[in-house]
């Protein structure tokens, strides 16, 4: 009943801030989508969602900071709308931050390339294309980080209303 994302942000931090726990911070993006394709997000530290809607990408960046090291965090949520077919994409930095064999990051260009050409592929395509774009650039050394991602897709519109 209580739930706004903001304030749910600010009490985990000081949660966190407060426990005893080796690392004392996380970063994290929370997001509500409902059935109409309005997305209400919050991000905290985490590595920008992206959204593709009507051939554009846009990062999802309202938020504030990771959580856990500063207990006056404030958080701020963000606002957007996905239209039918519209892709958010979420990732951790193990995607971005993989690395090749001369140091050089996968980066959020290589990122946005791989959404932008298969955006229209079923949602396992889309993500299966993503993480095989990110081994080819990593090459046979194994990953540092964790690779992981996750992309949502509006498939209908708003109900129209009736009279």
């Amino acid at each position: 009943r209580e739930f706004k994302l903001t304030r749910t942000l600010e009490r985990l931090n000081n949660i966190i801030h407060r426990s005893r726990l080796a690392t004392k911070f996380v970063s994290l993006v929370l997001v509500e989508l409902d059935l109409v394709g309005t997305v209400i997000y919050c991000n905290a530290g985490h590595p920008l969602p992206l959204l593709y809607r009507d051939g554009e990408i846009t990062e999802l960046g309202m938020g504030g900071s990771i959580l856990g090291p500063n207990p006056d965090a404030q958080y701020e949520r963000g606002y957007t709308q996905m239209s039918p077919g519209a892709v958010l994409l979420l990732y951790t930095d193990g995607i971005v931050e993989a690395e090749d064999e001369s140091g050089e990051p996968f980066g959020m260009e290589r990122l946005e390339a791989v959404l932008g050409v298969h955006r229209g592929d079923d949602l396992d395509g889309l993500l299966g294309r993503a993480h095989e774009a990110v081994r080819r650039h990593r090459g046979p050394h194994e990953a540092e980080d964790d690779a992981t991602m996750l992309a949502l897709r509006v498939l209908v519109g708003a109900p129209e209303s009736g009279a």
